[in-house]
């Protein structure tokens, strides 16, 4: 597995040292949308993360995060 595959892997995943939880509904930071949560700290849906602009880390301004 290339370096970025395995970071992009171990971002998804939920950090081991966090307790388990409850799945929750949530709604995303990003699109206001419903999503199932599997831990507290997962604010942002999937289909959100697979976004270039998720990815990139960046956004280069603030129109590209509107809904």
């Amino acid at each position: 597995m290339s370096s970025a595959g395995f970071h992009r892997v171990a971002y998804l995943r939920k950090a081991e040292n966090e307790p388990p939880d409850r799945v929750k509904s949530r709604l995303c930071l990003k699109c206001q949308a419903m999503f199932e949560s599997a831990w507290v700290g997962e604010r942002v849906c999937m289909k959100c993360k697979t976004t270039r602009v998720w990815r990139d880390g960046v956004a280069p301004n603030m129109a590209a995060w509107s809904r």
